[in-house]
């Protein structure tokens, strides 16, 4: 029996294909993911991203969670949020995690396949928490027109920031950050269970369109966001990803020293952003070759934006030259890695 979010029944009004995902029986698509693609790059939709798992952390407890993270939440101001990892004693990557940081509590943001590592890593380290899980939804309202849309329905916080409101809408508070996984503006709300049918109500009104995650997944990639499970994993350390700005060096936390050691050595795998100049997709798993070096790819697809095979491949060490021949279906492919995200 497949887990379901607890707005379930009110998608399927919308009448989307639903998959299996990691043990849920989510949405993969509404109207097409194409179409819900550029419904977020040119105007507005939301995710139901209740599968997610949810922790409520006291702030006394802040210190104890300083080390499970590879980033500083003492440099951060209250009502913000902050994007870190979770690391393993080698420096791989248990999850990445999305923190929401108020005056009296923490909410840590994990995904769904990581749940229960998230919780066993918090546990280990004797933190008091409480899984919300069962008596929250998490929705991402996602695109160029939300801010607009919603400005007079709520208080949108600033980019990276989150607030608590109250409203006569809803019976209980709701917790808003300005964050997403999109590459566009956007906010994500944590709200009470009953209250979130009012809330896709008001969605409706305004028009903000239903998503899946396919279109969430082509949102991710063209952001140049990682996906845990593809570019991130236990065996791959933040730098490697490419994501040492994520990392604090100035606290204790797992793994540190590795770290440490790849920054300085340079011995370690490169992850790295390629583009095809064809409609050809590379898929995860495809091999690369650049000279000497080879690699992997760990995502790709095809950029409705760039109208180009997008994707990441992770090398076993640095590639000395951009120019890159990918194996596709049997056939070699040119290809070019490139510096910097691929749109934005």
């Amino acid at each position: 029996m497949l887990n379901r979010t607890n707005l379930f029944n009110r998608l399927k009004k919308y009448d989307p294909k639903f998959i299996d995902f990691n043990g849920w029986d989510m949405p993969i698509s509404f109207e097409g993911t194409l179409k819900e693609h550029m419904t977020v790059r040119e105007n507005a939709g939301f995710f139901d991203v209740s599968h997610m798992g949810r922790f409520n952390i006291p702030t006394d407890n802040l210190p104890i969670l300083n080390t499970i993270i590879c980033g500083d939440l003492t440099k951060k101001s209250n009502n913000t949020a902050m994007y870190s990892m979770i690391l393993n004693q080698d420096g791989g990557i248990i999850d990445d995690v999305i923190i929401w940081k108020f005056t009296n509590f923490l909410i840590l943001i994990c995904n769904a396949s990581n749940t229960e590592a998230v919780t066993e890593c918090l546990t280990q380290k004797n933190l008091v928490f409480q899984n919300i899980n069962m008596n929250t939804s998490l929705i991402a309202i996602q695109g160029p027109e939300v801010i607009r849309k919603l400005e007079n329905s709520f208080e949108i916080p600033l980019s990276f920031e989150c607030n608590e409101q109250f409203s006569i809408i809803f019976s209980n508070k709701i917790i808003i950050a300005r964050t997403g996984y999109t590459g566009e503006d956007g906010i994500e709300i944590l709200i009470s269970h009953n209250d979130d049918i009012k809330l896709m109500d008001i969605l409706d009104e305004k028009l903000i369109k239903p998503c899946g995650l396919g279109a969430r997944d082509t949102l991710r990639l063209e952001a140049s966001l990682p996906l845990y499970g593809q570019e991130l994993n236990e065996s791959i350390t933040p730098i490697e990803a490419g994501f040492e700005w994520v990392v604090d060096f100035d606290h204790v936390f797992s793994g540190k020293e590795r770290l440490i050691s790849q920054m300085s050595s340079g011995d370690h795998k490169y992850l790295r952003k390629f583009v095809i100049n064809e409609r050809i997709i590379a898929r995860h798993g495809d091999v690369v070759v650049s000279q000497d070096t080879h690699g992997v790819v760990t995502s790709g697809n095809y950029s409705p934006i760039l109208k180009k095979s997008i994707g990441f491949v992770m090398f076993q060490s640095k590639p000395d030259l951009d120019i890159i021949k990918l194996k596709i279906r049997n056939k070699l492919i040119d290809g070019k890695l490139i510096k910097g995200k691929f749109i934005g």
